[in-house]
């Protein structure tokens, strides 16, 4: 677990405002110059667009895109191909870990 962090005890709204955290820090390391050559998106934009997208649901309180969002932190799915084409592993891998413990968490309350 995170930090000794019980995400589980953690109300709804404090996970979804955790995971809006997330997604902000993830379009924050997409820069105009990131290199996409690994992920499916074909521009930066395109890619933030839908971290828009993410964020505003959640911002609403809506978990329709919370097993999509989940499908992007998988092992060589888009974040994390990003995240080694652009230099910053390292913070991908605690944003993911924590996604990961929240995602389970929030399954809950669908």
């Amino acid at each position: 677990m995170t930090k000794d962090l019980d995400f589980t005890k953690k109300p709804y709204e404090q996970l979804t405002k955790e995971v809006i955290t997330i997604l902000t820090s993830v379009r924050e390391n997409i820069k105009d110059e990131s290199d996409l050559t690994w992920v499916y998106y074909k521009t930066v934009d395109e890619m933030r667009n839908e971290l828009d997208k993410y964020i505003t649901a959640f911002e609403g309180g809506n978990l329709e895109y919370l097993d999509e969002v989940n499908i992007h932190f998988a092992p060589t799915a888009a974040y994390q191909e990003h995240s080694m084409s652009n230099n910053w592993t390292s913070e991908y891998h605690n944003l993911a870990a924590k996604f990961d413990e929240i995602y389970e968490a929030l399954k809950n309350y669908r």
